[in-house]
């Protein structure tokens, strides 16, 4: 079990290896839940900055192609034997 001090401004630091552990970082939002008994509950929101991360990483990845992104998915579809037409009568 960790301990954390609240400061006279009424912040607390989340020790390192909790932070490591949730992959915590300057800038995330985190909830708060208070329940019976004085429990308060703190939870990460994974699931957006997974997302957000997604994407930043790849914005602009297609940018300086030659093809379009449509030529270029059409291209790596018929290399690996499947064929766009195909795929769209199984919907």
């Amino acid at each position: 079990m960790h301990k954390i001090t609240v400061s006279s401004r009424g912040q607390i630091v989340i020790p390192a290896e909790i932070r490591n552990k949730l992959d915590i970082r300057e800038g995330d939002i985190l909830s708060v839940q208070l329940e019976e008994g004085g429990r308060m509950v703190i939870k990460t929101r994974q699931k957006n900055k997974f997302i957000k991360g997604v994407v930043a990483k790849t914005k602009g990845i297609l940018a300086d192609m030659d093809m379009s992104g449509e030529e270029y998915v059409k291209n790596i579809r018929k290399g690996s034997g499947r064929r766009l037409d195909e795929l769209e009568g199984s919907r």
